[in-house]
């Protein structure tokens, strides 16, 4: 529901577009949603973000938004933001997830400007969520076939890494990729494997650190951060290195708290030697 002053910062907002002031128009409508959040600001700033050429802001802005699939207003901007965006990849697996073909248009960019997209991304020494999220502009060959090349890449960042195979796996592909965990590579089919959040060792290891530290708050946060990074580097082969989760669990809390990991202890200690430090 929209209070008082998020009407009146709607209308200005509304006479500011009218005169082409986007900006200022942005900006109350900002303001709106720091009272409160309302899916009638979301859609209208989202609106205003892609006709001020800030698409990226549009997309962080919708995809934070919990009714993004159960308001269809919210889903419908959702999808033109895609649109704006070129996020040819991503409205690939919103099509794989929910079983259906949407009625909407959604293109790369250019061949040229896909190789310029690859070619930037090769020479980031660091790489940002937008650096990332421009990969969601390629075509399904050029994603498949780059994200491939990037995870037989050793020193490639763990992060990029994660992210890769988690994007390959909701395009539900049946073809194999290979990919490098722990010095080794390994292989996997993205349609057999789970989102790591989904995976039955994540959420029994999760659940067996927030057990252990229930009354121990100050400590479940850093803990939990440990551990999220621990199990996302041996994604999406997570399975093959913990067969038992109690006792993986057990040994992970006395490595981190005493640096020793017991039964587990090579393999820790392999772990955190591939981290990034």
């Amino acid at each position: 529901m929209v209070s008082v002053s998020q009407e009146n910062l709607l209308k200005l907002a509304l006479e500011d577009e009218n005169k082409g002031n986007y900006d200022l128009a942005i900006q109350n409508l900002e303001e709106a949603l720091s009272y409160d959040p309302s899916n009638k600001v979301v859609i209208k700033l989202c609106k205003l973000y892609r006709k001020n050429k800030q698409e990226d802001q549009a997309y962080a802005l919708i995809k934070d938004q919990p009714d993004l699939f159960s308001d269809e207003k919210i889903f419908n901007e959702y999808c033109q933001i895609l649109k704006a965006n070129h996020y040819f990849i991503e409205f690939c697996q919103l099509e794989k997830l929910l079983d259906r073909k949407i009625k909407i248009n959604i293109s790369p960019v250019s061949e040229s400007e896909q190789n310029k997209i690859m070619t930037g991304f090769r020479k980031k020494e660091q790489i940002t969520q937008l650096d990332y999220q421009s990969l969601l502009k390629l075509n399904l060959i050029n994603f498949e076939n780059f994200s491939q090349s990037l995870l037989l890449d050793p020193s490639q960042n763990f992060a990029v890494r994660l992210a890769l195979c988690e994007d390959l796996v909701r395009l539900n592909l049946e073809k194999t990729f290979k990919v490098w965990i722990l010095g080794k590579q390994k292989e996997f089919i993205p349609n057999n494997t789970p989102l790591l959040e989904k995976s039955t060792v994540y959420t029994e290891v999760i659940g067996g650190i927030g057990d252990h530290f229930r009354n121990n708050p100050s400590q479940l946060p850093i803990m939990l951060g440990e551990t999220n990074l621990i199990l996302g580097s041996l994604y999406p082969e997570i399975g093959d290195y913990i067969r038992n989760t109690d006792g993986f669990t057990s040994d992970l809390i006395s490595y981190i708290q005493t640096g020793n990991g017991r039964t587990n202890q090579k393999l820790l200690e392999k772990i955190y030697k591939y981290l990034p430090k």
